[in-house]
């Protein structure tokens, strides 16, 4: 199966504008909204240990989905938030939702889209968009482009695996690794200043080894009702080695 993300993710959040929809399929939305709570757990740690405040800062959410990040710095202070978004359905809903805050119908691996924005931001935020760009020159492009948004000395905030090898894991995703990273980031001006694990026991089946030998299919399910469990033991257990996500830090020399 051939992958068009433009209309791969405008046929998901148009079936399903909700968490489930942008999030991990496998999985339901009470399932996602603990996977999302993870992703706010790494990114106010992130803050937190940098020091960064967000309050009257401004704010590019690329690939903001269903919004979830957009309220997510509104409550954290930030003076001017903008989305970028491949899918129409998006972009004219959070148009709608947040009219004080402008939205951009667009592709960040695309030559195009710096000349879209004319501006640019304290902070970049990019959860679980670059590891759906499958082209190579499509990745060094949206690195080229998160460079040109960001300020001097201006923050980005991006999820990925960040391990020793790229990963082809399936039609809709590759995983970059930290080589490869570094790569695009010194071309562009970019450096990595640390990095956060997101989840272990989340974002993937725990108890599907065990369930799938006994009860063929219902492994996600009892997933979906641990979610609480798995969120908390993550709290405990996440570290360097064990995760199997990560939240890059990074900034515009």
């Amino acid at each position: 199966m051939e992958y068009h993300p433009k209309d791969y993710w405008e046929e998901r959040l148009s079936k399903n504008f909700a968490l489930a929809g942008a999030g991990h399929l496998s999985f339901n939305e009470y399932y996602n909204r603990w996977l999302y709570r993870a992703k706010v757990r790494a990114l106010k740690k992130a803050l937190s240990t940098q020091k960064i405040d967000i309050l009257g800062k401004a704010v590019c959410d690329i690939g903001c989905g269903t919004g979830f990040f957009v309220d997510f710095y509104k409550c954290l202070g930030a003076k001017d938030i903008v989305g970028i978004d491949i899918t129409h359905v998006s972009i004219e809903k959070l148009k709608s939702r947040y009219p004080e805050y402008v939205f951009v119908e667009g592709d960040i691996a695309s030559v195009s889209i710096t000349s879209k924005m004319n501006r640019k931001f304290n902070i970049l935020n990019i959860f679980d968009v670059l590891y759906h760009i499958k082209d190579d020159e499509g990745f060094i492009q949206a690195i080229k482009n998160i460079s040109e948004l960001a300020q001097d000395e201006g923050y980005i905030f991006i999820s990925d695996l960040f391990r020793a090898q790229d990963i082809d894991l399936s039609p809709y995703i590759t995983f970059r690794s930290k080589k490869t990273y570094e790569a695009a980031f010194r071309d562009s001006g970019l450096k990595v200043i640390t990095t956060y694990p997101l989840y272990y026991y989340l974002n993937r089946t725990v108890s599907g080894k065990i369930l799938n030998r006994l009860f063929s299919g219902q492994s996600f399910a009892v997933d979906n009702l641990f979610a609480p469990l798995y969120y908390l033991l993550d709290g405990v257990v996440l570290s360097e080695r064990k995760n199997n996500l990560n939240l890059i830090v990074a900034e515009k020399a």
